[in-house]
C-alpha cells in the first residue's frame, strides 16, 4: 500500500482481469468487467519492444502534463456504447442509452464525444458538459471523493471537485456525490526519458482508460480497457525498450458512477514484480514546451480513431513493424501481481 491507499505495485496483465462489479444492471457491468482482453493490452507477449523516441536526445526538465477534465450532466442519454440485452454483452446490439438505466458515460466512444463537444465540434455530447478544467498539471493522478473514501486513498481530487462527506456502504458501487459522477480526463504531452533501458507503464483506473505511447515515425504502443471496470492497474504485457528523448503520450479515462480514479505510473526493468512509482513532474513535458510538435502527435480526433474498435487491426499492424527484442534467456515473462 502507498499514500494513495491502493496497492500501487499490483499489476494485472491482459489475461488476469477481475470480473466483479456491482451495478443497477448487473449483467451490463459483469460484461464491462470482462472487456475484451485484446483491448487491455495489444502489445504481443513474448518479447520486449524497441520504440525509438519521437525526439531523440537530451531535453530540459518538464513542468507537467497537459490535462483536461470535463463533467457531464448525469441525465445525459446519448451514449453510443452498444449493449446486447439478450446476450448481456457490450459491443453489439443497440445503444445502451435506449434503456431507461443507460444514462451517463459507458465507454470510450462516449469519452470521445465529450472531447469533441469540449472542442466545439458537433457530437452526441454537445450541450451536456457542466464543468471543465484545462491546465498543465504536475502529475497524472486524480480521483473523486468516493474513491478516496472506499479505498483509503489520498489521491488528488479533480480540480473542480471539493471533498465530499463520507457516505459509508462501500459495497454500493453506484454511491457517491452526484456532482462527482460522469467525468472524463485527458492527459497528453511528452514523457522525457533520460536513462535508456527497459520500462513499463501501468494505469490504475475506474471505470475505463486507454494509454498510448508514441515514438518515431508515428509508431506507438497502446493499452486500454473499455466500458466500465472495477479499480485495477493494467500495464503492458512486456517491457518497452526506450532511448533518451521525448515520447508523445495520451491517456484518456472516464468514470460513470461511484468511485473514480486514474493514476499513471512507470517501472524500470519490470520483468516479474513491478515496483510502480509516479512519473516525476520533471519527466512530464507539456506540448507547449516542445517547439513545433508534429501535427499527428497531438491531434485528438484523428488519432482517437486508432483505439476505436474498427481501428484495432491497424494498431496491431503498426505494432508488428516494431522490432522484437528477445531476453537474455529467451522471451521476457509477464509482470505478475506483486505481493503486498
Amino acid at each position: 500500500m502507498d499514500s494513495h491507499g491502493h496497492d500501487m505495485n499490483s499489476f494485472t496483465p491482459s489475461r488476469h482481469f477481475d470480473r466483479r462489479r456491482l451495478s443497477r444492471s448487473s449483467r451490463a457491468l459483469r460484461a464491462a468487467a470482462a472487456a475484451i482482453a485484446s483491448l487491455a493490452c495489444i502489445a504481443p507477449a513474448g518479447a520486449a519492444y524497441v520504440l525509438a523516441p519521437q525526439y531523440a536526445g537530451t531535453f530540459a526538465d518538464g513542468s507537467g502534463a497537459d490535462a483536461a477534465f470535463h463533467r457531464i450532466d448525469n441525465a445525459w442519454a446519448g451514449s453510443a456504447v452498444l449493449w446486447n440485452e439478450d446476450a448481456g454483452t457490450f459491443g453489439s446490439g443497440v445503444p445502451v442509452s435506449t434503456f431507461r438505466w443507460g444514462t451517463g458515460l459507458w465507454g470510450q466512444v462516449d469519452w470521445l464525444a465529450v472531447q469533441q463537444a469540449a472542442a466545439g465540434q458537433s457530437s452526441a455530447a454537445s450541450g451536456a458538459i457542466v464543468e471543465s478544467f484545462t491546465d498543465v498539471l504536475p502529475g497524472v493522478s486524480h480521483a473523486n471523493s468516493r474513491y478516496n473514501e472506499c479505498h483509503g486513498g489520498t489521491v488528488p481530487l479533480l480540480p473542480f471537485f471539493s471533498p465530499a462527506p463520507d457516505l459509508g456502504d462501500c459495497g454500493n458501487a453506484e454511491a457517491g456525490a452526484l456532482a462527482q459522477h460522469n467525468w472524463t480526463a485527458r492527459y497528453s504531452g511528452y514523457i522525457r526519458i533520460t536513462d535508456p533501458g527497459e520500462y513499463n507503464f501501468g494505469v490504475l483506473h475506474d471505470d475505463g482508460f486507454f494509454f498510448r505511447l508514441i515514438g518515431a515515425g508515428g509508431d506507438e504502443l497502446a493499452i486500454g480497457r473499455d466500458y466500465l471496470n472495477p479499480p485495477l492497474r493494467v500495464g503492458f504485457a512486456e517491457n518497452l525498450v526506450l532511448d533518451a528523448g521525448l515520447y508523445g503520450f495520451e491517456l484518456g479515462a472516464w468514470n460513470h458512477l461511484g468511485a473514480g480514479v486514474v493514476d499513471l505510473r512507470w517501472a524500470s526493468g519490470c520483468t516479474a514484480d513491478c515496483e510502480w512509482t509516479s512519473v516525476p513532474t520533471t519527466h512530464l513535458v507539456s506540448a507547449s514546451e516542445v517547439p513545433e510538435p508534429p501535427a499527428w502527435a497531438l491531434a485528438l480526433i484523428g488519432l482517437m480513431a486508432l483505439l476505436a474498435l474498427p481501428g484495432l487491426p491497424a494498431a496491431r499492424a503498426r505494432l508488428q513493424r516494431l522490432r522484437r527484442l528477445p531476453g537474455p534467456s529467451g522471451p521476457r515473462t509477464e509482470c505478475t501481481p506483486a505481493r503486498a
